[in-house]
């Protein structure tokens, strides 16, 4: 867990992490128009920090302490300056957090600081995304954050496999090779988790909140009541980041109404909202219009849909009583089909077969004369032989037929090698057998149903 750490696509996977958590908490005051701002401060402050780190290649040095010193100063005035002034609690302790892990990142050389990394990262993300201020177009954002994740923790992996292949000198993997292997495992643990999420009993399918997760606004469009909006109660603090008479502002209008994709009206009145970043109203603009076009090419199919289903309806009314005596009739069907595979599976129909065999061939002796009653008799013995799970095959004679009955003890086995013999003799000989012969064929057939019927 605390192995060294000197892949430079991990790290960089680390500060598109952690600059997307923070653009997540800065796009909830986008409309104070310091977003660009904002992102472009955090951006030099984790990339110059992760650049010590890297530098040290994997052994801390003084010079990165050093740093962390400095950047821990730094975060103090920032902390008493800016960050309480501005934003008050509890926003104030997202960016005191984002400052802390800054100093942690000159120091930043072990998988294990890796991954506490990407711990903070995910707790300003959750904050951000529990925000009553959060909405769906946070999406553009969060997405993006989760492949980060999933791509620094992948190419960790695979650059510490490829370390010890080349440590133990199997081999050589180089970086191309480590490329695509890192682009395929991301696609593949991203495509998984894309199916998990559709399974997942949600609200709506764009939603991130379920009533067993963490409660979020992101998803949600319509018109509700306020008393149900996540994350209403106001929070401390003062400035453009405090909740409170601010929280009704038109950046978080959108955010708990109801529920459903947000419509084309809707998304271009997202695309509006002051400071919002040019490139994200274009593609939410693209959006609409992409939506209205889907929506108008597919109306008549859904209106010959809902027509459909409305004259479904209609007619399962009518004929319920026929509808409800089908389904039981198919019920009644599927649970006979259903005795008819157990009594063949327990081969219920070949029990009662010898049982008949036994009553009509030995005790009423009504087998028929000649060749004929030699073949009732030893057709009996293969269904007796078949309850007791030796089957024989279609293309088995009757010798590889006796080879195949060692299951038996050797009194069944000589018993049966009589009866087949006799069998072979009278079934293929010239002379018929008289009646002596197929009494001692009843004889021998009643002790093998003694023993084994």
């Amino acid at each position: 867990m605390n192995a060294p750490l000197n892949y430079l696509p991990a790290y960089l996977g680390l500060f598109a992490a952690l600059i997307l958590a923070l653009v997540c908490n800065t796009f909830l005051d986008i409309e104070y128009g310091s977003f660009g701002f904002e992102v472009s401060f955090w951006s030099i402050v984790f990339g110059w920090t992760l650049l010590l780190g890297w530098r040290q290649r994997s052994e801390p040095e003084g010079s990165g302490k050093q740093k962390q010193i400095i950047v821990l100063l730094i975060a103090f005035v920032l902390t008493l300056l800016v960050f309480i002034p501005k934003w008050g609690f509890p926003r104030a302790g997202i960016y005191m957090l984002a400052m802390l892990q800054a100093a942690q990142n000159c120091v930043l050389t072990t998988r294990r600081q890796l991954h506490l990394g990407l711990l903070v990262s995910a707790v300003m993300v959750i904050f951000a995304a529990a925000h009553f201020r959060a909405d769906w177009t946070m999406l553009f954002y969060l997405i993006p954050y989760v492949i980060a994740v999933v791509f620094t923790l992948v190419s960790e992996q695979i650059s510490r496999h490829a370390l010890n292949i080349r440590e133990s000198s199997l081999g050589h993997t180089g970086h191309a090779g480590q490329g695509v292997a890192i682009a395929a495992a991301t696609s593949i643990i991203l495509a998984l988790g894309a199916v998990f999420y559709l399974a997942t009993p949600q609200v709506t399918w764009p939603s991130l909140a379920w009533r067993y997760g963490q409660l979020t606004n992101i998803g949600f469009v319509g018109d509700a009541d306020k008393d149900e909006r996540p994350g209403q109660a106001s929070g401390s603090g003062a400035g453009q980041g405090a909740s409170g008479a601010g929280g009704d502002s038109a950046h978080g209008q959108d955010a708990s109404r109801g529920s459903g994709w947000p419509s084309p009206a809707q998304m271009r009145e997202a695309a509006k909202r002051p400071g919002m970043p040019e490139w994200q109203s274009g593609v939410i603009m693209q959006m609409a219009d992409l939506d209205e076009a889907i929506g108008q090419a597919l109306a008549p199919i859904r209106q010959a849909l809902e027509d459909f289903w409305n004259e479904l309806k209609t007619w399962l009314k009518e004929h319920r009583s026929a509808v409800i005596a089908t389904l039981l009739a198919l019920i009644l069907l599927m649970l006979l089909s259903g005795i008819v595979f157990l009594l063949r599976e327990a081969r219920a129909g070949t029990w009662l077969r010898i049982r008949f065999d036994y009553w009509h061939l030995v005790r009423l002796r009504r087998y028929s004369p000649g060749r004929a009653g030699a073949l009732e008799l030893y057709s009996a013995m293969e269904r007796l032989f078949f309850v007791h799970n030796m089957p024989r095959p279609v293309t088995a004679n009757v010798r590889e037929f006796l080879r195949e009955t060692t299951l038996f003890g050797d009194d069944v086995r000589q018993q049966a090698t009589d009866l087949a013999t006799l069998f072979e003799r009278y079934r293929y000989g010239p002379t018929p057998p008289d009646q002596s012969s197929l009494e001692q064929m009843r004889r021998l057939y009643r002790g093998l149903f003694d023993r084994l019927g």
